[in-house]
């Protein structure tokens, strides 16, 4: 064989390899690597800021089927040994709690603005572009309605007061950062393109809450504009 033709054979194959060595080296790293342990320790972080509820407006609220089948007796949580940071959602009032109005109840509907993220920073669902605060609202922004009892679990115990009062439940105009563990949202299984074990981060600004009309005389409807 022509020693330049082996020659030319021996370069190609060197750099066949050097190309394979960079596009190893510059493989993506997956954004959900550890997707479990990662979300269980983010869990963990927020759990440790709500104790200490710096600015006292955090809540920490346990799922409202708990304390409605009377199991708990109350929404408000005791940090004892018993305490499961899965059965509780965690809410972070941005301002504080709107005073007047009333929390929705699990027959009614609401209005709301709101966007949903992951840990990783992946946001999968939103109603409004751009930041949101409470002195200027985003340009393009569209409230959508939803009946509290077809929500999520972790979404029906923040939007609720609890029965003994601990917790005053979110009442238009309420403006809120809400941590939902896996467990009271999409569960170990996931729904559509959120992966399963995802602790669900929302944050949600409630427009109005609609009580159906009834002989209890509830067909009222509290609204914010």
């Amino acid at each position: 064989m022509n020693k330049n033709i082996l020659w030319l054979i021996v370069v190609l194959v060197s750099l066949s390899f050097g190309f394979a060595s960079c596009a190893e080296d510059t493989q993506v790293e997956d954004p959900y690597a550890n997707w479990q342990a990662r979300n269980e320790h983010y869990l963990d972080s927020i759990v440790d800021v709500a104790r200490a509820n710096a600015d006292g407006r955090w809540y920490c609220v346990q799922n409202w089927k708990i304390w409605n089948d009377g199991m708990a007796g109350t929404g408000g949580i005791v940090f004892d040994d018993n305490f499961d940071m899965t059965d509780s959602v965690y809410v972070h009032f941005r301002s504080e709690p709107v005073a007047a109005g009333s929390a929705p109840l699990y027959t009614d509907s609401i209005t709301t603005y709101y966007r949903g993220s992951l840990i990783n920073g992946e946001q999968f669902d939103s109603n409004y572009q751009g930041d949101w605060d409470d002195v200027q609202t985003p340009q393009i922004y569209t409230p959508r309605g939803f009946l509290v009892s077809g929500l999520i679990t972790g979404w029906q115990t923040a939007l609720m007061a609890s029965h003994d009062g601990s917790y005053p439940g979110m009442k238009p105009g309420d403006n809120v950062d809400i941590y939902i563990p896996y467990q009271l949202g999409y569960g170990a299984s996931g729904y559509l393109d959120i992966r399963g074990y995802s602790v669900l981060s929302f944050h949600m600004k409630l427009v109005s809450v609609t009580h159906p009309e009834g002989p209890d005389d509830r067909s009222l409807m509290s609204e914010i504009e």
